[in-house]
């Protein structure tokens, strides 16, 4: 059977991901006091209150070429794993996952894959844990490669910070974006484009926002009487929770909450909040 592994910024919870055999890899999260490998124990909620009491923006950091390599051999040699990431553009894990899988495969006959999500959060979490459906009822490596590389390609995850400071701090969003936003109380809806977080669109005020965030699933959505909207926050319940009831009262009623973690967190705040669905 295919193995699927991930890693922590998939926002899968310890129940998931034990529920679908799914192996998570953990990341490091570096605050100015101490460094934490997290793993799925160190939940959103512990995250939470530790960013906001740190003066520092926390930062974040591949686990060792040796933890990977361990969960590798873990999971064998004896069947396909299928290792599907972190964006290469917000973090070494794609390049490191790709020459530790090359050495094993050519070295010791093991069948890794290494796949770029292109994608956050949820938006990655909930196709890994498809394709360990797809596994666990008997699918091809091939066949779980083709689905995933569908759903990367066509699937955004949308998205709107709280403070666009940690973006800007760490070069993600221009500095310009973050003043205007500020002064004329500009929410800038995020996405994320072949695993670079872009503005899709701006808009003035929250309820406007999360307004624009539901035409966004009512124009691209691909099944909107059966299809499940992921809607995602990070210690932002009151906005998640607006988002559905907005979400509902345009007929959209398949809608489950989710949190983001510690990874994605680190980069875009505490407050940041959005959703995921699956594309036309």
């Amino acid at each position: 059977m295919v193995k699927i592994m991930t890693d922590l910024s998939a926002d899968l919870t310890a129940t998931q991901a034990e529920e679908y055999g799914i192996k998570v890899l953990p990341f490091y999260i570096n605050y100015p006091d101490e460094s934490i490998l997290a793993d799925l124990s160190y939940t959103p909620d512990e995250f939470y209150e530790k960013f906001k009491s740190t003066e520092e923006m926390p930062a974040t950091s591949q686990a060792t070429p040796g933890i990977l390599e361990d969960i590798y051999r873990e999971l064998g040699n004896t069947d396909p794993i299928i290792h599907i990431t972190i964006p290469a553009n917000s973090s070494g894990i794609v390049n490191t996952a790709m020459n530790i899988s090359s050495t094993l495969n050519s070295e010791e006959g093991f069948d890794i894959t290494v796949i770029d999500s292109s994608m956050y959060s949820l938006g990655t979490g909930v196709n890994v844990i498809e394709a360990a459906k797809m596994a666990a009822n008997g699918a091809t490596k091939d066949e779980i490669l083709a689905f995933l590389k569908e759903r990367f390609e066509k699937d955004k995850v949308y998205f709107i910070v709280d403070d666009l400071k940690y973006l800007q701090k760490g070069g993600r969003i221009k500095a310009t974006t973050m003043v205007v936003s500020k002064v004329l109380d500009i929410k800038p809806i995020l996405w994320s484009n072949d695993g670079m977080v872009e503005a899709f669109a701006k808009v003035k005020g929250l309820k406007k926002a999360i307004s624009k965030l539901v035409e966004i699933v009512d124009e691209k959505m691909e099944d909107k009487e059966n299809g499940t909207v992921y809607v995602l926050d990070a210690d932002a319940a009151a906005n998640g929770d607006m988002t559905v009831e907005y979400l509902k009262k345009a007929g959209i009623c398949n809608v489950v909450r989710g949190q983001v973690g510690p990874v994605i967190t680190c980069h875009a705040g505490v407050g940041v909040f959005g959703l995921y669905f699956r594309h036309k």
